[in-house]
């Protein structure tokens, strides 16, 4: 790597950290200001507020990543071009697509980089922020659940639950059903008792099998104890909470999806947020490609331009991702689509100016 090369990457890395610890920062206030009332209502300690911003601040960090980057290229080349740095490179014979490529390549460290940190840090951060928030400014203490009452469970091998109560403290089902379903959810079995328990397996009482064929024939066999090994669910599976997507990393979303799917359940957000998790940290690669070529045309007041340039872009671009994330959730777009089409359209355009721009 030549000097230029060095002193050009050194000064974005400079710059980005630079702006990412200021946008941040504004960000942590503004939201603090109009939180404050909030705070001082529920008698928030001081402490307990800064470990809220705390938690909160990775999820600042990996929205405001892409900004601060696109930022940072226009510090470096409005500061170069105002020192006429660029221009003696050019008359020296110095590419300027080598510090393109070399800022383009940096976009990719950086997009793996937040994938990572947002895969990891910015899931337990995000879990941490809700309990602290129920437990210690709401003053809501963590309770040990130990039974419920009407709801469904999606376990393992395709099985579905239908469970009018369960107590926790001596392991058993009150009105339960259960179903498996095939791959094109389709009832392979059913199974009705008025009462289960769990004694390292789960046995049902006065149960009632019914078994389907490929041609929905039904065969109905009755017992007064039926022991199901097979069933891989714990009763401490149904005491756990179901975590949403936010607190969960892509791994337990696509797990989370194919179960649900299973079921014939509609997963139409799960799968938008599981393809948003790749998409977005794509998106400082794209804008590093639309204000490149941009930041190297601009000449007086060029910072203060590529500034207003990053802070348009960036709320054209949040509105579209939003936009297309809504559309994604009401089954109006595939989810795929939803999620990386606004990486699609900037990228088209981004390509164009690259390969474009004068240099």
């Amino acid at each position: 790597m030549t000097i230029i090369n060095r002193y050009v990457l050194k000064q974005f890395l400079r710059y980005g950290v630079i702006c990412l610890g200021v946008s941040i920062f504004i960000y942590v206030v503004i939201n603090l200001f109009d939180n404050l009332g909030k705070f001082l209502a529920k008698n928030a300690s001081a402490l307990d507020i800064m470990l809220y911003y705390v938690y909160l601040t990775p999820a600042y960090a990996i929205l405001l990543v892409p900004v601060a980057s696109m930022i940072a290229v226009f510090l470096v080349f409005g500061i170069m071009t105002k020192h006429r740095e660029l221009l003696v490179l050019k008359t020296s014979g110095f590419s300027i697509n080598n510090l393109f490529y070399l800022l383009l390549a940096t976009g990719v460290v950086i997009a793996i980089g937040t994938f990572i940190f947002q895969e990891t840090i910015g899931v337990w951060s995000q879990t941490k922020l809700i309990e602290h928030q129920q437990e210690r400014i709401n003053r809501r203490p963590k309770r040990e659940n130990l039974w419920r009452r009407n709801f469904f469970y999606y376990g393992e091998d395709s099985w579905i639950y239908s469970i009018r109560k369960f107590d926790g403290r001596i392991n058993t089902m009150d009105d339960v059903i259960l179903w498996q379903t095939t791959q094109d959810n389709k009832i392979r079995k059913r199974i009705d008792a008025p009462h289960a328990r769990f004694d390292g397996v789960w046995a049902f009482e006065n149960a009632t099998l019914r078994q389907f064929d490929t041609l929905e024939h039904e065969v109905v066999t009755k017992y007064s104890l039926l022991t199901m090994p097979e069933l891989a669910e714990k009763p401490t599976d149904f005491l756990r909470r179901v975590k949403p997507a936010e607190e969960m990393n892509f791994l337990e979303i696509s797990a989370f999806v194919k179960k649900r799917q299973r079921a014939g359940q509609n997963v139409a957000k799960e799968e938008v947020e599981l393809n948003y998790r790749f998409s977005y940290p794509v998106i400082t690669l794209v804008l590093l490609l639309i204000t490149l070529p941009i930041s190297v045309v601009l000449r007086r007041g060029g910072m203060a331009v590529g500034l207003g340039i990053s802070i348009g872009l960036s709320f054209i671009y949040w509105g579209f991702i939003q936009s297309s994330r809504a559309y994604g959730v009401a089954g109006i777009l595939d989810p795929f689509v939803a999620a990386w089409l606004p990486n699609i359209v900037f990228g088209v355009i981004g390509l164009i100016l690259f390969f474009r721009a004068p240099r």
